[in-house]
Parts: structure tokens; C-alpha cells; sequence
């Protein structure tokens, strides 16, 4: 593969971003092209299984919240006092 030279000595910041997310482009258009370590392979399992651990978490503490409110609701509705119905 030939490589185009380059003198980013010469290029302004915008020019330099530019390039930056042109080869940003161009690695993410085949990420199995990346290589990753051992380490980086176990952080990241890691930090998935931290995701998935905490997505479990906002389920379980969604679901209590709504069955405390449909709890409070119906204990309400037990003890509110009738009203009147409206002609």
C-alpha cells in the first residue's frame, strides 16, 4: 500500500482534525481490522458484564418503583372517601 507524504508541520489545527477524522473514518469502516490485546479484550468483557450488571440493577429498581406505585395507588383508592357523582 503506497502512503501519501505528509508534512503535518505544515498543516494548520483544522487541516490536522481534518486528517484526524478522515483515518478515524477509515478504521472504523473495518474494526476487525484494530488489533486489540489480551488486556484490552478483558477490560472490555469487563466493563460489558459491569453494563449488563448495572442495566439488571436499573430493571429490578424500575420494576420495584412501579409496583410500589401501583401499590400506593390501589391503598389509596381503598381509603379515599367517596365523592359525590356529578349529574
Amino acid at each position: 500500500m503506497s502512503r501519501p507524504a505528509i508534512d503535518i508541520d505544515h498543516l494548520n489545527a483544522e487541516q490536522k482534525l481534518e486528517l484526524i477524522e478522515v483515518l478515524w473514518e477509515s478504521l472504523v469502516a473495518d474494526p476487525s481490522s484494530i488489533p486489540i490485546t489480551d488486556a484490552q479484550k478483558e477490560m472490555l468483557d469487563r466493563r460489558i458484564a459491569e453494563l449488563e450488571s448495572d442495566l439488571k440493577t436499573v430493571d429490578d429498581k424500575i420494576a420495584m418503583y412501579e409496583e410500589k406505585s401501583r401499590a400506593h395507588e390501589r391503598t389509596s383508592n381503598e381509603h379515599a372517601p367517596d365523592r359525590p357523582r356529578r349529574a
